[in-house]
């Protein structure tokens, strides 16, 4: 079933919605009480009144949520979480908590930004707690049991995926680039046990050897759907990713057998370098090189969204660092939910013949 099925479904058998913006969030806190978060990303709209609240120069991502909530189309939602990942959403949160009048609750995640010292570790426990109290105060105590469960079913979705993205870098997944990042997206709102059968299922049936074409690598903030459907036109796979809302979400290790808020604690910090985060350049330079030494990818093509600053920052001296290291890279300017034009096909099409 669609996305609004399914969660008309979720409300139906007892559950509350929350939505979610982007990007880093302790899920399972929410799935602890009873509640599916719901990720805000790229929801297929036209704008037709959000431009009226925002300036010209913000992102896609914030004004197509922004739309989704002036269109009225999140009835079904028991609250909304805004994370502290840049300025922009901060700056939606207070559009919709302040100015909008909606009857829903409207919580904030204060995560922290790099450097990380030695009180961070401490500062991020009491944002956990203070977003546990918060939903507590709206919608009753959480099971301490529950939550242990979540962690755990937390852990084993990343595991999941982990096992995923390898057997994608090793060439033993016969999916298309689009079915790929199809399937790893229904992780920003399907309940975990759905993803996880479901998942599990997908894997089972995708499994092949010795996979063929270029390979390349993904940077920015989304897949964006027409550029996966033209690699996979053109016969490219893309074998790993450093976008924000798929692998650069996964910690590059699991920590287990600690008290929940400790595991949650952990893996946040064992998260991939972000510019969301506050990440110097230097670990993102390295990151990428790690991944390309793994992968042996004849190119990088970066999916930036437009007026998006903090992924931008980084880009011209990634770019230039792996022009150094002989890597042919493409950079996309590119805007959620619009056609890709003619020319960025064309430039795609030529950097696939050019690694080719």
């Amino acid at each position: 079933m669609n996305r609004s099925a399914y969660l008309r479904r979720q409300k139906q058998m007892g559950r509350r919605l929350f939505g979610v913006f982007p990007a880093q969030y302790p899920r399972e806190i929410f799935w602890a009480m009873n509640t599916v978060p719901v990720e805000i990303w790229d929801p297929p709209l036209l704008t037709a009144n959000a431009n009226a609240h925002l300036q010209p120069y913000i992102c896609s991502v914030v004004r197509s949520g922004l739309e989704l909530i002036l269109q009225d189309k999140t009835r079904l939602l028991d609250g909304f979480l805004f994370p502290h990942t840049c300025d922009s959403i901060q700056n939606l949160a207070s559009i919709v908590n302040d100015y909008l009048g909606l009857e829903i609750p409207c919580c904030f995640f204060y995560h922290p930004k790099a450097p990380f010292d030695k009180g961070a570790r401490d500062y991020y426990l009491s944002q956990l707690k203070s977003l546990t109290a918060e939903l507590e105060n709206h919608f009753g105590p959480m099971d301490p049991d529950a939550f242990k469960q979540r962690v755990d079913q937390g852990l084993d979705m990343q595991e999941r995926l982990g096992n995923a993205y390898e057997m994608r870098r090793l060439g033993e997944l016969a999916v298309s680039n689009t079915s790929f990042y199809r399937n790893i997206r229904l992780a920003e709102y399907l309940h975990p046990d759905d993803f996880i059968s479901g998942f599990e299922t997908f894997l089972a049936v995708s499994k092949n050897e010795n996979l063929k074409g270029p390979a390349v690598i993904l940077s920015g903030i989304l897949p964006h759907p027409e550029i996966l459907r033209l690699l996979d036109q053109q016969g490219v796979r893309v074998v790993d990713d450093d976008l924000l809302n798929c692998n650069r979400r996964m910690p590059l290790r699991l920590l287990k057998d600690q008290d929940p808020y400790e595991i949650l604690v952990e893996n946040y910090f064992a998260m991939p370098p972000c510019p969301t985060r506050g990440s110097p350049i230097q670990e993102r330079l390295d990151f990428m090189k790690d991944k390309i030494r793994n992968t042996h990818v004849q190119g990088v093509i970066f999916c930036g969204i437009k007026f998006c600053e903090p992924e931008w920052f980084d880009v011209p001296q990634m770019v230039a660092a792996l022009k150094d290291a002989g890597l042919k890279t493409l950079l996309l300017d590119l805007e959620i939910n619009e056609p890709l034009s003619g020319q960025l096909a064309t430039r795609v099409e030529a950097f696939v013949e050019m690694i080719s």
